[in-house]
């Protein structure tokens, strides 16, 4: 019996989030999930807008905009 992973390299990612509570029951959840691969959860209002975001993405959104302002920029 062989072993299909042998030659095959193995990246594991450890995935990191973060979340920040904003007004009331408001939150923006960032998750890793691959190296240059973000998830973005915002919630306002009850409602959930999920995003997949390149790291440069991502990057450029926290340039551009203080978490005050998202609200405002998704609507």
């Amino acid at each position: 019996m062989s072993d299909d992973t042998d030659g095959m390299e193995k990246q594991v990612i450890k995935m990191k989030s973060v979340n920040f509570q904003l007004d009331g029951m408001d939150s923006i959840e960032i998750t890793q999930l691959e190296e240059h691969l973000f998830e973005v959860r915002l919630v306002l209002d009850g409602k959930i807008s999920m995003q997949y975001m390149s790291k440069e993405e991502l990057g450029q959104l926290g340039a551009t905009f203080q978490i005050g302002n998202i609200k405002s920029y998704l609507e």
